[in-house]
């Protein structure tokens, strides 16, 4: 088995464990991102409804703070009923603006100035050492500004008001209506809507003038090309981000223009504070999809290596099995060798008891040849392996080649047409092989009789799947007919032939031919029983 295999014969990748784990880290982070891109839209998009809302809260509340003031000068010119020239100076007048001053509780005065601006008649609350800015007053009046709202520039910025002025006309007299109102109340007001101190709410008017924030602050002009002066142009409502100019932090604002009134009403929520909400609502679902990644990861890895140990016990299991296998096969075949040696020894006792019985003495020659038939078969069986069947042809070769049945002093020449390939177990290699043996030494011996020079033919053919055919010829004196066939040695050939259960064919003519054709077996677990020996030495 290969050792990326397991025992199913699917291979085991690492590589798809690994994509497996790296996936759901990928895929884990790509979630992240995507809820977190969802969710920081979905954030801001709350908030800038949050922030347009608290921003039209602030323009409505400073309409009404400026309405009232514009309702209290109507109010004032609608009952002053005066001569023209009579209004500078009467206690009439006087009375008159200290009772608006006192119908408000922010108010911070009330004034009729002269167009050149000039205090013409003032309630006890207006500031009389203010000056107030006439030149920017004309130039908003010039561009078509009815209602000019500005902030006063006290030495103190506690003490700074906010004031609306507009032209008005009366009998005998044109001048400018201011009145004032305190940013106590403003400021305040803006604190309530944004209660946290890096929140913003202010009131911008059109040109960049930044008047009140919810902090005590100095007004400022803003340069018309920072972000908030580029996000008003044209629009009545809307959304940007910045950082502020007068703090330095980044927020996202939201603005509402005024109704009618050069104002704007902004409030700013701070990016941290954006982005701390933004974390503690993805917080837990990242936290959620970082464990189940990891839950997986760990999971992965533990399924990977139990299925590893589940192959690695199963391979050593299978390894075992196979060892045992093994060694149970070699102690059978020790076994059969055992037994293969008893009888091929008792075989060779009783060829030698045949040719003591019937010559009176051993021919160690014919001996020899016989026995080493026997060792060749073994030989080969030996150097297969855990193969239990040989090539017959390359025994057979080997047979003819040897110098035991063919003295190289006799001048002879061995004809060789051998098939290799045939495999034969050694219950037939064994007898074919002496019976193989006796028909070469019946050709030396008999065919060319007192050294006479000849030729062998050794030919073996696969004639069938199953069967094959040895064929031995010489062209010698062929064999004399005697009285049974003990002399010539074909009683011992025609015992091995049966027991190989192979056919024996004589043919006479230029010489003799044998033809043996025998069935083409592997080994076949069989004891082979003492009686074959007998019979053998029976048959001789």
């Amino acid at each position: 088995m290969r050792p990326d295999q397991n025992p199913t014969g699917k291979l085991m990748k690492s590589a798809q464990f690994a994509a497996l784990r790296l996936g759901a880290c990928i895929l884990a982070v790509c979630g992240m991102a995507v809820w977190g891109v969802w969710s920081w839209r979905e954030e801001i998009t709350t908030l800038e409804e949050q922030g347009l809302a608290k921003s039209r809260l602030i323009a409505l509340y400073t309409e009404r703070l400026i309405q009232t003031q514009l309702i209290l000068q109507e109010a004032l010119l609608r009952d002053l009923s005066v001569q023209p020239g009579e209004l500078p100076g009467f206690e009439r007048f006087g009375s008159l603006l200290t009772d608006i001053e006192t119908l408000h509780n922010a108010s911070g005065g009330v004034a009729i100035l002269d167009t050149e601006g000039r205090i013409r008649e003032a309630g006890p609350l207006y500031p009389q050492d203010y000056v107030f800015p006439i030149d920017d007053y004309h130039a908003a009046s010039a561009q078509g500004t009815t209602v000019y709202i500005g902030r006063t520039n006290m030495p103190d910025a506690v003490s700074d008001r906010l004031y609306v002025a507009r032209d008005f006309s009366a009998p005998g007299l044109e001048g400018i209506f201011v009145s004032m109102v305190t940013l106590d109340s403003v400021r305040a007001f803006l604190q309530q809507v944004a209660p946290q101190p890096d929140e913003a709410a202010s009131l911008l008017r059109d040109d960049g003038y930044l008047m009140l924030r919810r902090n005590v602050s100095r007004p400022m002009m803003l340069d018309p090309a920072a972000p908030a002066m580029q996000a008003l142009q044209g629009q009545l409502a809307g959304s940007y981000r910045a950082v502020a100019v007068s703090d330095g932090v980044d927020r996202l604002y939201a603005f509402t223009r005024l109704s009618d009134l050069p104002l704007v009403a902004n409030y700013g929520m701070p990016v941290s504070a954006v982005r701390a909400g933004w974390l503690w609502r993805v917080g837990p679902i990242w936290m959620f999809v970082g464990l189940l990644a990891l839950f997986i990861y760990v999971l992965a890895g533990r399924i990977r290596r139990a299925m590893e140990l589940n192959v690695e016990a199963l391979e050593t299991r299978q390894k075992l099995e196979a060892t045992q296998k093994v060694a149970e096969q070699r102690a059978r075949l020790m076994q059969e060798l055992s037994h293969r040696v008893k009888n091929n020894l008792a075989l060779v006792l009783a060829l030698i008891d045949r040719q003591i019985r019937t010559r009176g003495r051993i021919e160690p020659a014919e001996l020899r040849g016989r026995i080493m038939a026997i060792a060749e078969v073994h030989s080969m069986l030996f150097a297969a392996g855990d193969r239990y069947d040989l090539d017959f042809g390359r025994l057979i070769d080997r047979l003819s080649s040897s110098e035991a049945l063919i003295p190289p002093e006799r001048a002879l020449t061995v004809e060789r047409d051998v098939e290799t390939g045939i495999r034969i177990g050694p219950d037939s290699a064994v007898p074919l092989a002496l019976a193989a043996t006796e028909l070469l030494t019946n050709a030396v011996k008999h065919a060319h009789p007192d050294g006479r020079p000849g030729r062998i033919h050794v030919g073996l053919h696969r004639i069938d799947p199953d069967c094959a055919q040895l064929t031995i010829s010489d062209d010698g004196v062929g064999i004399v007919a005697v009285k049974g066939t003990r002399h010539s040695g074909l009683g011992i050939v025609e015992a091995l032939v049966g027991q190989a259960d192979a056919t024996l064919e004589r043919r006479d003519g230029d010489g003799t031919r044998f033809i043996l054709t025998f069935p083409i077996r592997g080994h076949v677990t069989v004891d082979l029983p003492a009686g074959n020996v007998v019979r053998i030495a029976a048959a001789s």
